[in-house]
Order: C-alpha cells, then structure tokens, then sequence
C-alpha cells in the first residue's frame, strides 16, 4: 500500500505538468486540485490541512520583489539600466551576461544571502538578458550557478549544516564532507554555468544601434526616482553584509538580520507608489506574472503531500532494509535527493538523510560521500521552478516567457539530476 500511493504521488505530478500542457491550463491549477483530493480522501489531512501546505513564504517573495520592479519596468527604468550597461561596456559586451554570475557569487563568498541576492538581481537580468537578444534560459542558469559561493567553509551555511550531520555521523565525517562539497559544488556549477553561456551563445550580445549608440540615455523624473530608490536597496541590503563581515556589530547585525529583501521591497512598494514612479494599478494587473506564481505555489501545495503518502517512509523503509548492496547505496542517495529537489526545498529532504545516516554508515557507506551525494545532487536539480531555488532564479522572467523558462528549468533540472547520479556511481563523491 505504501509503494502504491508513491506511484499515485508520481502521477499526480506526471498528470499535473502534462495534463497543464494538454488542457491549456495552469499545472499550478491541476497540482492545488489534486493536493485538496488527496487530503480528503487518502492523507486525511483535510482541507485546513491542505490550505497549509500552501508556501506563504514562496508566494511573499515572489510577489513582493516582482511587485516591487514591476514599478521599474512599467516606467522605462529597466531599459535605461539595459542601456546604460551596454554603453560602459560597449568595448566588450561579451562580459556582461558573466556579471550577472560573478556578482551575486562573489557576495556569496562574502556572507550576503543568495536568496536576497539572486531575488533582487532576476529582475534586472532577465530584462538585459532579453534586450540582448539571449535566451532567457541563459539568465536563470547565471543565477542558478552562483549558489556555489554559499558553501565555502567560512560560511553560515557551512558551519550549521556540518554540525547538523555531525551530530548524526560523527563531526570528523561530516567536516571531510562538507569540504569536499565546497570544491565540487564550484566546480559543477561553474563548470555548468560556463557551458551554457557558451552553448547558448552568450557573448553574442545584439548589436542593437539603439542600445549601444553614442546619445546620452535619455531618463524621466520618474526613472531618477526609481534608480534612487533601487539604489537605496542594494545599500541596504549589500553594505550592512560588508561592515559585519569587517567590524561585527549590534547596528549592523541587527540590520543583516532583519532588512532582508522582502521588508525593503514591501516598504520599496509604498515608496514608489508615494512617488508616483508609476500607475500601481497598471503594475498589479500587467507587471506580475501571476501564472507563474500560481504555477510554483500550486506544485509546492502538491509536493507537501509528499510525507502524508509515504514518499519519506518508502525510501527509509528501502534503505534501511540493508537489501541494497553499499557500492550502490550512495548513486541511489543522489537519485533519490535529486528526483526529490526538483519538488522540493532542499531544507525538507535533508533531516531524511540526516536520519538515515548512522544506519547507512554503520553498513560501510562513507560518511563524507553521503553528504556530497545528497547536498550536491539537491543542489543540481533545484534549478527546477518547482524547487525552492528555480523558483527564486525565475521570479523576474517576464509573463509572456515564464512558460517556456520554467519548461527549459525543468528538463535542466531532471538532466543534472541524472548526471550528479552518475557521478555518484563513478565515485566522484567519494
């Protein structure tokens, strides 16, 4: 019975994203509908139940940051950023789809939140990534990719999660693993992120006479307004990260901690409204894509089913059996993280793999390889707009391209997922 609502699981999500496709309508739609007949019928979860698998938190950041840009994009400001960028760097156009890269990672490396960062930065990047004439797939990959940078061993990140699997197997175990993770998620990924850029052709950026002529770019009262409120953002945001890093304080770390990008774009709404950047009704109806809010919401209610139908209990009751020989044990931890990551938030599959970890060590399964098999391959296929992270990288991807983005995200998602398995299976991981 158990193997049998997994199965009813993986339909439900087959039927959801295919079913979209074919009904011409919002898999978010089909996913929300499935996870209400589910709950009433086999989880017992009910319909409060089901009402609070809805992710609040997705739908706020999605919502509050391209609300926030929609201002920026109604009034022209987006294009004069466009603009502006390729004058400076007309000499060598090549390298500005790269900085969308190297500048979200490198204030990675410094301690500055990916999310914040890349939700703050997909906006501006799908907008120039568009007016240059690349695919738009291109941008969530250069976002996608900078997640590296969060795991170097002087990070947050690091230091929570090695302790996490160390109290589980062993701190000696868990510090090799998660070193070993910090070489091989930068590799991967910039690796990746490289190849794409060239597969994709990233340096040919459009020769546009009205983007790249010599006539000063032309700015409206109400772009200035805009930059200027943009601009006091990224202040917020980036140098708070900075002085903390230098000269930890109360001041600082009090505003690290709580302006995160949600409070400055809630608060950046009123403001731009207050200044009359732009028509807010105009923002609310045309520069939100709601389809794809309502599409990343809608599989997240759906993947929440996920523990109420024995999806966690199957794989645990599998591993746990000890019928898995233990050369295979770890390419079948990155199968499993990876098919899961592109569901799911990597934060809800890994206290899994923590508890399953003496088990499995005590069977002979390295410690190290289990922590690069399940962080690296969650963090492979959660370019996915169904995973937390893909949904982040796609939330400034305009409406009429979401569709087509978040199709191009999910087959990244599902090949990355099959290639860290693989290299699993050749013992990259250890």
């Amino acid at each position: 019975m158990m193997y049998f609502k997994v199965i009813l699981f993986l339909a439900a999500i087959l039927f959801s994203v295919l079913g979209g496709k074919k009904l011409k309508i919002n898999a978010g739609l089909i996913a929300i509908a499935l996870a209400f007949v589910f709950g009433i019928t086999i989880t017992g979860l009910g319909v409060n139940g089901v009402v609070a698998l809805f992710s609040s938190r997705l739908f706020v950041n999605m919502f509050l940051v391209t609300f926030f840009f929609g201002y920026a994009t109604s009034n022209g400001t987006m294009l004069s950023i466009t603009k502006y960028l390729f004058k400076n760097f007309k000499g060598a156009p090549w390298i500005l789809p790269l900085l969308f890269f190297a500048i979200p990672f490198l204030l990675a490396l410094a301690g500055a939140s990916t999310d914040s960062i890349i939700l703050f930065l997909s906006p501006i990047a799908f907008s120039f990534i568009i007016q240059a004439g690349l695919p738009p797939i291109l941008t969530s990959i250069l976002l996608w990719a900078t997640c590296a940078g969060s795991w170097a061993p002087w990070l947050s990140n690091y230091a929570t999660f090695s302790s996490w699997f160390g109290e589980s197997m062993g701190m000696e175990a868990a510090t090799a693993g998660f070193n070993r993770l910090a070489i091989v998620v930068c590799v991967i990924n910039i690796s990746f992120m490289l190849i794409a850029y060239l597969v994709l052709g990233g340096w040919k950026v459009k020769n546009s006479a009205d983007l790249l002529s010599d006539e000063s770019i032309e700015v409206s009262p109400e772009q200035k307004k805009t930059m200027y409120i943009i601009l006091g953002m990224i202040a917020l945001l980036i140098i708070p990260t900075i002085i903390e890093l230098l000269i930890p304080n109360p001041v600082t770390g009090w505003m690290k901690a709580n302006l995160t990008i949600q409070v400055l774009c809630a608060i950046g709404i009123v403001v731009m409204h207050v200044m009359n950047t732009a028509d807010t009704v105009d923002v609310l109806k045309n520069q939100i894509p709601w389809g794809l809010i309502v599409m990343v919401c809608g599989m997240a209610m759906l993947m929440g089913e996920a523990a109420s139908l024995g999806v966690t209990d199957a794989i645990s009751a599998l591993l746990e059996s000890g019928s898995l020989p233990v050369g295979v044990i770890i390419p079948f931890i990155a199968a499993v993280c990876g098919f899961l990551s592109i569901f799911v938030s990597g934060g809800v599959i890994t206290p899994l793999i923590i508890a399953l970890s003496p088990a499995l060590v005590s069977y002979g399964v390295s410690g190290a390889a289990i922590v690069v098999a399940s962080q690296m391959s969650m963090i492979a296929s959660s370019i996915s707009p169904y995973s937390m992270g893909g949904a982040i990288c796609i939330t400034g991807c305009p409406e009429k391209h979401s569709s087509k983005v978040a199709n191009q995200q999910l087959a990244l998602a599902i090949m990355m997922g099959i290639i860290s398995t693989l290299l699993a299976a050749f013992g990259v991981y250890g």
